[in-house]
């Protein structure tokens, strides 16, 4: 549906909407990208993660994707293919994740963690992800 940059005084935070949870983690992907200032994905990347909470789900994903762009030497662009199951207790997400190459010269912003510092994932007429990244 959408996402948007928020203000924030010293770190990056974003909100993302979507009328399912697989779309609002796409959505926030999206978000994590231009906070990053990555485009035109080339390259794409599974990955797995299996979380207690939508929090924490969020919180592992937005983890996992630091930890691709740190070791492969990529960029996130998009997520696409994205699938939540729901396990008894938890959430597993899969998803494929677009990148591009960090080449030298790159201008990408480097985001060191995510925070649970006014961490949102809930659902009230469509899912609402907010969560805020240190940089």
């Amino acid at each position: 549906m959408s996402y948007e940059i928020l203000e924030h005084p010293a770190d990056e935070k974003f909100h993302a909407k979507g009328d399912t949870l697989e779309k609002a983690f796409s959505e926030a992907t999206k978000a994590f990208a231009e906070i990053v200032g990555a485009s035109n994905g080339r390259y794409t990347h599974k990955i797995e993660i299996e979380s207690e909470t939508h929090e924490t789900l969020l919180y592992d994903f937005l983890d996992r994707l630091i930890f691709l762009q740190d070791t492969k030497n990529v960029a996130v662009t998009e997520a696409t293919k994205i699938e939540i199951a729901e396990l008894k207790p938890g959430y597993r997400l899969k998803a494929e994740i677009k990148t591009e190459k960090v080449l030298p010269g790159s201008d990408f912003l480097d985001i060191k963690a995510p925070t649970y510092n006014e961490m949102k994932a809930e659902y009230t007429d469509a899912w609402t992800l907010e969560a805020v990244l240190d940089v």
